[in-house]
């Protein structure tokens, strides 16, 4: 099984003020916005093994990422960064440069690079380092100076469990790990991360309420997951439930809110086409804007469940909605089912499922 689901994580402080936990939860909506416009299939995990943590399905591996701010403009250091700090119960704590080493040394291959981020710059010799990786070249080759020095620091480090296999994960971690300074400045990062959304959705056509409402929505949910508390071993459904952000999922619902705002008009042709009074219509239009609300609340997970269930029984029910209506069978059928699946709820709109037969069979005319 997975190393990453089943090591204990490590002792984490955690953010230490209201601000520098802020600037956190943006700078990693940040990054699921980045990941949106590359189109990226990934799971976001927040406060996991580190600040935060990037999962890729297609090869099973993990990117770890710390998020450090500093209040002077001081640029970082090899020696700050190597720095370890005592504990209040003794002891030392690993350095930040010493925890990225602990990730490669203990889930191996499952991690494929790790990232320091902050927001402020950083000195000539670590630049250096960077310029040498990033161009695909081997520090040891190319400063065999700088290589020792950061060597023997990380070695120090781990000198009272030393490795067999030392050498070998250093290198690793001295070609795999990237250091950035970050966009978001401590003054302004929630104007920033806003801005960023909101261009991302600048040639969509959604309303800016609306766009409004998914950003505080992500927000929220980066805040929820980075504070939630998890026992391992995890399963990665359980993980993705309680500390991950999906972003194909957040991808799709963005598109299918988009494709609904910019239908509805279609949409109220389609449902006066059917025949229905106007009673029915403003009745299951207004359902559907209540759904649609509901379905970008990328933290319901029992509505996503909820809606998953009836498209389901609906699509097997009524294709290929020629002559079907929605009759008292479809709804009795659609109840059992999220009975069965201990997802019946007492403040379940009646009219959900005419809204989601209405929508199915709107898609499938067009």
């Amino acid at each position: 099984m997975s190393k990453v689901l089943t090591t204990q994580q490590r002792e984490q402080a955690g953010s230490d003020s209201y601000n520098r936990f802020e600037y956190q939860v943006h700078w990693i909506v940040c990054h699921i916005i980045g990941k949106l416009q590359e189109e990226t299939e990934c799971i976001i995990f927040c406060e996991f093994h580190d600040d935060m943590a990037e999962y890729s399905p297609s090869n099973k591996q993990y990117q770890f990422f710390q998020i450090k701010t500093k209040e002077n403009s001081n640029d970082w250091t090899i020696a700050e960064m190597s720095k370890k700090e005592k504990k209040k119960t003794g002891g030392y704590k690993k350095s930040f440069l010493g925890f990225i080493f602990y990730n490669y040394l203990v889930f191996g291959i499952e991690c494929s690079h790790c990232y320091f981020v902050s927001n402020n710059d950083f000195d000539n010799e670590i630049l250096l380092w960077q310029s040498y990786i990033e161009d695909g070249k081997s520090l040891q080759t190319e400063d065999i100076k700088l290589y020792e020095k950061i060597k023997d620091r990380i070695r120090e480090e781990f000198s009272d469990n030393m490795p067999n296999n030392f050498d070998s994960i250093f290198n690793d971690f001295i070609q795999n790990t990237f250091i950035h300074k970050s966009e978001l400045q401590l003054t302004t990062y929630e104007s920033q991360t806003m801005g960023k959304f909101f261009n991302h959705l600048a040639d969509k056509n959604i309303p800016s309420n609306t766009a409004n409402l998914i950003f505080q929505q992500l927000l929220n949910d980066v805040r929820k997951k980075s504070k939630e508390k998890i026992k391992l071993p995890i399963s990665m459904k359980s993980l993705v439930i309680k500390k991950g952000v999906d972003v194909t999922q957040i991808g799709k619902k963005i598109n299918g809110n988009i494709k609904s705002s910019g239908n509805y008009n279609a949409f109220h042709d389609f449902l006066i086409s059917q025949s229905l009074s106007n009673k029915d219509i403003n009745r299951i239009e207004s359902a559907k804007t209540l759904h649609d609300t509901r379905w970008l609340t990328v933290n319901d997970i029992k509505y996503q469940e909820t809606i998953v269930l009836l498209r389901k029984v609906i699509s097997g029910y009524c294709k290929p909605f020629e002559t079907n209506t929605v009759n008292n069978e479809l709804k009795r059928l659609c109840f059992q089912k999220l009975q069965e699946h201990n997802l019946l709820s007492d403040s379940l709109d009646k009219s959900l499922v005419e809204v989601l037969y209405y929508e199915q069979k709107f898609n499938y005319k067009n």
